[in-house]
């Protein structure tokens, strides 16, 4: 019986908190984002940008964690420098309108506000790779019965279409974190980072990490989070199943596989995050 016991405190611990369904709500936070804008649902049109068809272990894997998320339109022009050239048509010259978005909105552990991560481009745009396409999140307060947005924050926008992972999941601190994976890429590069946020009156980041890379033939790897070790550490390493194929410009085979455990903060390039969201700057 203690057994069992542990066994489903243990699984409690590591279970997700759902996001918010009521569509009431969802609508509500669309429009303390995009204020003024008109936001309709596009019925039955979703988006997938998970690849490959069929994942395979070992291999990169890049999920779409909003591929079940309704799409909306939301129609006005740019409001930032993101959104300009997330918006711009490099043939035609004629920015698009147009955002398709697609959400999950979050109940921030603070239990006084709420956290919408959003991923959305340009409707028929051909943007720079810079800023192909945005994901963001905004936190939201309730003040006097409406959402007012209180912090936002732009992930990696360079070669970004699209995140991986959205989880709001104890990492073993006592409360829930965010955990995102979100892609970027260059010059023959594909990756993905992993990120964790910190509830509080801003949204703060305490964590990141390389989750998934390939550079060329030089360098490929994947990171899977080891939620288990984390929570046993008390959330002050987070801990992975590190999987290498290429090292060094040399195949591995077999592949290689370890565990390794970063601390918080180890990773954290604030100054890069604080130049990218400047790019919020109203304009």
């Amino acid at each position: 019986m203690t057994k069992y016991l542990l066994f489903m405190l243990a699984a409690v611990a590591m279970a997700d908190t759902a996001p918010i369904a009521d569509e009431n709500l969802r609508l509500g936070a669309l429009e303390a984002v995009f204020p003024g804008m008109r936001i309709s649902m596009a019925a039955g049109k979703r988006i997938d940008d998970s690849w490959p068809d069929e994942p395979r272990p070992r291999q990169l894997n890049a999920p779409d964690a909003m591929a079940g998320e309704s799409v909306y339109r939301v129609a006005g022009g740019a409001t930032n420098e993101a959104e300009k050239q997330a918006s711009s048509q490099v043939v035609t010259g004629k920015s698009s309108s147009t955002r398709l978005v697609r959400f999950q909105l979050l109940p921030w552990p603070d239990r006084t506000t709420v956290l919408a991560v959003l991923q959305y481009n340009f409707e028929d745009a051909i943007p720079p790779m810079a800023c192909p396409s945005i994901g963001i999140l905004v936190q939201l307060a309730n003040v006097a019965g409406k959402w007012e947005v209180r912090d936002r924050y732009l992930l990696e926008t360079t070669h970004h279409f699209s995140l991986q992972t959205v989880r709001l999941t104890s990492l073993g601190t006592g409360a829930d974190e965010l955990v995102i994976e979100s892609d970027f890429g260059g010059a023959d590069t594909w990756g993905t980072n992993l990120m964790v946020f910190r509830p509080g009156p801003k949204i703060e980041q305490v964590f990141e990490t390389t989750s998934q890379i390939v550079y060329k033939t030089e360098e490929m790897f994947t990171q899977v989070l080891d939620l288990p070790r984390t929570i046993d550490l008390d959330g002050k390493q987070v801990c992975f199943t590190k999987t290498a194929m290429f090292e060094n410009g040399q195949p591995l085979n077999p592949v290689v596989a370890s565990h390794v455990c970063y601390k918080l903060d180890g990773e954290v390039d604030r100054q890069a995050s604080q130049e990218r969201n400047k790019l919020l700057a109203p304009q």
